[in-house]
């Protein structure tokens, strides 16, 4: 798949007394947001290499940690097994999604489950296949359960190195299910307790659930989760049992307007997802039907999932790895600014203000789910120093079905000279060198959009308002003073105390 860059700019500048008035627009493009922060395919963590086997563009990266390697006693805890992994992926300039189990089919019981939890603890066979697992309705094992995830909380709820952590714990693989052995599984009542300790340790960092109908004695939506489908691709939509119809039989269908969704394509189908014609090429590997990617992508709104057939050989190659890159862009937020402008709305010799309106949408089928800011910075060209800048936060109710704002900053400036506006995507949540590219023709990989240079020439000094003498001295203060946002088929922007007729 070629993939064709094209850009449109218009650039229209009059200077009258000063007046200064341009507009630039773009078309969409999402090609270079691939590896964008928080989104799209993700490998298992690949330890000290600085990449994995087959190096597809990845942002994230997934760990499982075992519950015996984090608690050592009752209150005793040893967290260097996830520094370990956070440092090391935070060195990638990638972020990690963290999930803690205690029992994992095919693999020793006793790697897993803590030593001082084996005494009085009934332990089940799960067959052939299945290997052991612990009594979870075990109250002893609940409880230490509620108090690592409480000590978790308070050591890593918000660390920006973690971008989503996976409830685990109960159930095999940590994914709250005993299958086939479905009575033995923990009751409602210490489902609610871990979701308890969830929701009252983890108030900033993003935590997801299995199953949109296995959630305690509480509704999906009575809870701060997100969900993972990991067996995407597969058993995503099409009965009433799968990940998207339990979604709406309970009523979180739109829980992703707040919390993330996530999860594992299918195994078994990961080397035929992307085929030409999927159906028929996962037939000569597998006895599972796989379903409509883009379907399974718009109906969950997901925002990652993992893939490591994707970064292991052979991987994809030729057109195969085309269709990947395409769905994993598909996948989580997409910003598009459709126009950008600059108008003078107040001049009095050699100050000026001038009003920079940038006109954003998120087309993406997710939203970016924790704080993120668009800054405007004006440069002067003459000396390279910063004149102003400006920030201004974009909640989750502007990044949702796909609507647009406008984004004003009214910028001071103090001198005649020539400026060159920017405008940037900007999150504490990101980590290293990490950017967030716009989805426009032609973007930058720093994320940042560098308009042409526009020259501020002298202007009449004119007599002005108390009001506009204050708002001029206001605007010379960095930050968020000056900034606002409307939705832009709303003509109606905020009130210009220093407009200019």
């Amino acid at each position: 798949m070629k993939i064709i860059y094209s850009l449109f700019l218009i650039l229209f500048i009059k200077t009258s007394l000063g007046d200064v008035s341009s507009t630039w627009t773009y078309n969409f493009d999402a090609s270079s947001t691939i590896g964008n922060p928080l989104k799209g395919f993700v490998p298992y963590y690949y330890g000290t290499n600085s990449q994995p086997a087959v190096n597809f563009p990845h942002s994230m990266e997934n760990q499982y940690f075992p519950m015996k390697s984090l608690m050592l006693g009752p209150n005793s805890f040893d967290f260097s097994a996830i520094e370990t992994v956070l440092v090391n992926v935070a060195n990638r300039n990638h972020h990690a999604i963290v999930r803690v189990y205690v029992d994992y089919p095919g693999r020793n019981l006793s790697i897993s489950l803590p030593d001082f939890l084996w005494n009085g603890l009934t332990i089940y066979s799960g067959g052939s296949d299945q290997g052991l697992f612990p009594d979870y309705n075990n109250e002893t094992l609940i409880n230490a359960m509620v108090t690592l995830i409480h000590a978790l909380g308070q050591k890593y709820d918000g660390d920006n190195r973690i971008g989503f952590w996976q409830v685990g714990f109960l159930g095999h693989w940590g994914e709250w299910h005993t299958y086939p052995n479905a009575s033995n599984f923990a009751s409602t009542a210490y489902q609610n307790q871990i979701l308890s300790a969830f929701n009252s340790s983890f108030t900033k960092t993003k935590f997801q659930l299995r199953y949109f109908h296995v959630t305690g004695d509480n509704n999906a939506t009575s809870w701060n989760v997100g969900f993972h489908d990991d067996s995407f691709f597969q058993d995503t939509y099409g009965e009433a049992w799968m990940f998207y119809e339990r979604s709406i039989s309970v009523g979180a269908d739109a829980q992703w307007r707040n919390q993330p969704i996530g999860g594992e394509v299918r195994p078994e189908l990961m080397p035929c997802v992307f085929a030409n014609d999927p159906v028929t090429a996962c037939q000569t590997i597998t006895t599972l039907k796989p379903l409509n990617w883009s379907t399974c992508v718009q109906l969950t709104h997901s925002s990652y999932q993992w893939l490591s057939y994707a970064f292991n050989n052979p991987g994809f190659s030729g057109s195969d790895y085309d269709r990947a890159i395409n769905g994993s862009i598909m996948q989580g937020y997409s910003f598009f600014v459709s126009e950008i402008t600059a108008k003078e709305i107040t001049c009095s010799g050699t100050s000026h203000v001038v009003r920079v309106g940038v006109t954003m949408s998120n087309v993406g089928v997710a939203p970016f789910y924790y704080l993120l800011m668009l800054n405007t910075k004006a440069v002067d060209t003459t000396t390279g120093s910063s004149i102003s800048s400006k920030s201004i936060s974009v909640p989750i109710v502007n990044q949702l079905d796909q609507k647009a704002f406008v984004y004003y900053f009214d910028m001071m400036v103090n001198t005649n000279t020539t400026i060159q506006f920017s405008t940037w995507l900007s999150s504490p949540h990101l980590v290293g060198n990490q950017t967030i590219v716009f989805a426009i023709s032609g973007a930058s990989a720093t994320g940042v959009i560098q308009l042409p240079a526009i020259s501020i020439g002298s202007c009449a000094t004119l007599s002005v308002s108390a009001a506009c003498t204050s708002y001029i001295a206001d605007t010379k203060a960095n930050g968020t003073q000056g900034t606002t946002y409307t939705i832009s088929s709303d003509s109606s922007v905020f009130n210009n105390p220093c407009a200019m007729t």
